[in-house]
């Protein structure tokens, strides 16, 4: 145990000055606390291969009360033991680190359980979203989504590697098939993994670095296949849907999740990230209506392998789980990152596992995100404006 996790505890004076603050009536109600200890509980169940869970109406055995002390204090003190007991135990095993730096490794000291199964935290992002639905564009005004991408450029020959940063803005307008508006830029950003600023590098001498900078015009989306590349994207219905393909996409969640299995990216890609990377390509689009991404979520729970690989994820400030797949050779790991509370998808990033990553460079540590892209959405009145806040 690190000094990190080592907390102080609290003398019995300082537990009865902070109890007398809470009213009585708060005290006697024991069901919170025990619907808390029932969801630990079952978190660990669920870990250790256990198929019988702890019943959400469990209550907590109220222990017999030494004399002198106040029963709500006593049973206060018993059942917050007990759950501390399981969230030390639980903790460590099923969460992950905070990734705002996209280098930066898990740690131990992580947040409680919150969702013990991938079916549990999409089911609760999908319900939100059933709930909530999706804003709808008022009439003349625009939707704009801001894509902020982090891609790999490096060398073997020169032995420099560093995350250059790439902004992809779309304005789409209230009527699906008029004019929207793409624009891409090269903001000059970089995170250095090999080298520094004063490392020799040939502009254009790796493939990732000939990405171009620009401005499309085009109705409905359908903007030219050149723009699609640079935006890191394609046509067809996952990366540039239409209005129509939208509709036409099946909103039964077995359905959706075999037509992206059957999809050719796939094949021609099968260490792409599976079903997991053709969905986050639809859902980063920015333009899924509701009933369709509370779709994408049931269907996604259904990829065997799915795990959550970190209950908090902090992608570029904004946070939400991790939930993730590694290939069968164990090299990297994708992941998608969701805002359960809202149904929100906040982006998406890969991880290399062995030293050198894909591109063999010497200095490349292992388990270091190699790219990641965070995406937001907001209305604005005009193309081309971005919405205060962004």
């Amino acid at each position: 145990m690190t000094e990190d996790n080592v907390h102080r505890l609290w003398t019995d004076e300082e537990l009865d000055e902070g109890l007398l603050l809470m009213r009585p009536s708060e005290l006697a109600n024991r069901q919170p606390l025990a619907e808390a200890r029932n969801t630990l509980l079952n978190a660990v169940r669920s870990l250790e291969g256990r198929d019988t869970l702890v019943a959400d109406t469990n209550p907590v055995t109220e222990l017999a009360r030494k004399p002198g002390l106040p029963a709500g204090r006593r049973w206060w003190l018993s059942a917050a033991a007990a759950v501390v007991v399981v969230a030390v135990g639980a903790t460590v095993a099923i969460t992950g680190g905070d990734h705002g730096d996209p280098s930066a490794q898990p740690t131990s000291s992580v947040p409680a359980v919150k969702f013990a199964s991938v079916q549990q935290a999409l089911g609760q992002a999908a319900d939100m979203i059933h709930v909530t639905g999706e804003a709808p564009i008022p009439a003349g005004k625009f939707r704009y989504t801001e894509t902020r991408g982090w891609y790999l450029v490096a060398s073997k020959e020169r032995q420099f590697a560093f995350l250059a940063e790439e902004l992809r803005q779309t304005w789409q307008p209230s009527d699906f098939d008029s004019e929207w508006l793409l624009k891409i830029s090269q903001t000059g950003n970089k995170q250095w993994l090999v080298g520094n600023e004063q490392t020799p590098t040939t502009e254009g001498q790796n493939k990732n670095e000939i990405r171009q900078s620009g401005e499309w015009r085009a109705r409905g989306g359908q903007f030219p296949e050149k723009a699609l590349i640079f935006a890191g994207r394609g046509a067809g219905k996952w990366s540039a849907p239409t209005k129509q393909q939208l509709a036409d996409l099946p909103r039964d969640p077995q359905q959706l999740y075999d037509l992206m299995l059957k999809d050719p990216y796939l094949a021609n890609k099968p260490r792409g990230g599976g079903v997991l990377a053709v969905a986050a390509t639809l859902l980063k689009t920015g333009v899924v209506p509701a009933d369709l991404k509370e779709a994408v979520y049931r269907a996604v729970a259904k990829i065997p392998g799915l795990k959550i690989t970190a209950q908090v994820a902090n992608l570029d400030g904004r946070k939400g789980v991790a939930l993730g797949v590694t290939p069968p050779d164990g090299t990297y790991l994708y992941e998608i990152i969701v805002d359960c509370d809202t149904g929100e998808f906040i982006g998406e990033r890969t991880t290399q596992f062995t030293p050198g990553g894909d591109a063999g460079i010497e200095g490349i540590k292992a388990d270091t995100v190699t790219s990641y892209s965070s995406v937001h959405t907001a209305i604005t009145d005009q193309a081309g404006t971005v919405p205060a806040g962004n």
